[in-house]
C-alpha cells in the first residue's frame, strides 16, 4: 500500500487527496483444524480525487505497477456541479411556465399566479458526467410534464484522443420542477 500512495503522489495527486477508504481483516484457519490459524487477508482500499482528468490513465498504470490488484470503479465528475443544477433548474421552471400557458390556451384559459413549487435533483457522478435538467408539471388544471438537459464536455480531453483508452464522455445532471398555477377563464 505504501508503494501505491507513493505511485498515485509521483502522479502528481495532493496528498490531501488520498484518502484510506475501506479496511477489512480476514482470519482464514487451518483445513481440517478449524481453531489453529494459517493466515489472514487483508484489504485496504484507498479513494483517489484526480483534479487532472488527462492524468487518469498514468494513475491507473502507476497504481498497477506499484501493486494494486483492484478497481472499485472510477466517477467523472464536474467541479461545477452547483452552476449547472441552478441552469437546469430556471431552464425547467422556464419551461414548466411555457407548458403550462400552452395548455391553458389550447384549453381557452390563462395561467394565473403559481401556487406552490418544489424540485427534484440528480446526478454529478458515476461514468458520466452530470449536468442540467428540469422538469414542471403546471397542475391543478392542466397537467404535464417537461425536462430540460444541458451537457457539458469534459475539458482537457476530446472523445478522439488516440493517447488515451478511456472516453469521458459528458456530465448530465437531471432534475425536476414541480409547479402549481391557478388557471383563469
Amino acid at each position: 500500500m505504501k508503494r501505491v500512495i507513493a505511485a498515485i503522489r509521483g502522479v502528481g495527486v495532493d496528498p490531501s487527496d488520498i484518502q484510506t477508504d475501506y479496511f477489512h481483516v480476514s482470519i482464514v484457519y487451518m483445513p481440517n483444524q478449524p481453531s489453529v490459524i494459517d493466515y489472514y487477508v487483508v484489504t485496504k482500499q484507498i479513494e483517489v480525487i484526480l483534479k487532472k482528468v488527462s492524468k487518469f490513465e498514468d494513475l491507473l498504470d502507476a497504481g498497477l505497477h506499484a501493486g494494486a490488484n483492484h478497481l472499485d470503479g472510477a466517477e467523472f465528475r464536474t467541479t461545477e456541479l452547483r452552476k449547472y443544477r441552478d441552469e437546469a433548474r430556471a431552464l425547467a421552471a422556464k419551461a414548466a411556465v411555457e407548458k403550462a400557458q400552452d395548455l391553458a390556451q389550447a384549453a381557452g384559459m390563462k395561467v394565473g399566479k403559481p401556487l406552490s413549487l418544489s424540485s427534484y435533483s440528480y446526478g454529478g457522478g458515476s461514468s458520466y458526467v452530470y449536468c442540467c435538467g428540469y422538469g414542471g408539471y403546471p397542475y391543478g388544471y392542466a397537467n404535464g410534464s417537461q425536462v430540460q438537459n444541458v451537457v457539458q464536455n469534459v475539458p482537457g480531453r476530446s472523445d478522439g484522443d488516440a493517447q488515451t483508452t478511456v472516453s469521458l464522455g459528458k456530465i448530465s445532471v437531471t432534475a425536476s420542477v414541480t409547479m402549481t398555477f391557478q388557471i383563469a377563464q
